[in-house]
């Protein structure tokens, strides 16, 4: 039951983050750009040490080459079309032709595609802590700091279209809280199966490019669009801090 029990429980602290983006929306009002830019770039840094020097290598040690290489792939390509399917809030916006402008201020159809979207990032972590629990508590504290600006993003035009702060700030919220439940689909997967290496083994792979297509597709073009006016290397010293951070972080747990 712990093994359940527990990414579920890792992966709620990790999708309320997104409530905590949209909690500095609604006592702070709008982040500057200059900043979103760097949280962003940061986020995008160390998904990509942590999605390499933790996840693909661990898969490694469980999978053939070519084995892991395959299930990164079907990682990227699940997230691919989640991404190309699901409505939801991209770089700050409202994806062009998902749905009629007028049903922004509802709010109802965003937190459907967003809640969707980081459905995904719950595997994450199930397939983390079913190799090592340490993994799974460094896979979600990344999340968070990934999920903190993705809430301060999508509540933000949520303000300026003119959905109240108190709302903006609960589907921001209400965003990453499928995120516990992909634990749960996960982690049932994982123990109905045998929990063998190959399996985890896979699902670790997986989940390396399913967090490598968030990054390259959302958190570093998100950055560049939010640092498009700032000084110009502000979102590359955000990827630069945000990959020495990771690897702080993976010698402070002794993982890689």
């Amino acid at each position: 039951m712990k093994e359940i029990l527990a990414p579920v429980l890792l992966s709620l602290i990790a999708g309320a983050a997104s409530g905590l983006g949209g909690l500095v929306v609604y006592f702070f009002g709008e982040v500057k750009d200059w900043l979103m830019g760097f949280l962003m770039g940061f986020a995008g840094g160390v998904m990509l040490v942590v999605s390499f020097l933790e996840l693909f290598t661990e898969a490694l040690g469980l999978l053939s080459h070519f084995q892991a290489t395959l299930a990164f792939i079907v990682g990227a390509l699940l997230m691919m079309a989640i991404d190309l399917t699901l409505p939801h809030m991209e770089a700050g916006r409202w994806e062009r032709g998902v749905a009629r402008p007028k049903f922004l201020k509802s709010g109802l159809i965003i937190a459907f595609g967003i809640s969707l979207h980081n459905f995904p990032e719950g595997l994450v972590v199930s397939a983390s802590y079913s190799r090592l629990p340490s993994l799974g508590l460094m896979m979600a504290i990344m999340i968070c700091l990934h999920n903190i600006p993705e809430g301060i993003a999508t509540a933000t035009p949520l303000v300026l279209a003119g959905v109240s702060k108190r709302k903006a700030a609960f589907i921001a919220l209400l965003s990453g809280m499928t995120e516990p439940l992909g634990a749960l689909v996960g982690s049932i997967i994982i123990v109905r199966l045998g929990a063998s290496d190959h399996i985890i083994g896979m699902g670790l792979a997986i989940a390396a490019g399913i967090m490598t297509y968030i990054t390259v597709d959302e958190l570093i073009p998100m950055a560049h669009e939010y640092g498009s006016k700032s000084p110009k290397h502000i979102v590359s010293t955000g990827i630069l801090a945000g990959m020495f951070f990771g690897h702080l972080v993976s010698v402070l747990f002794s993982i890689g």
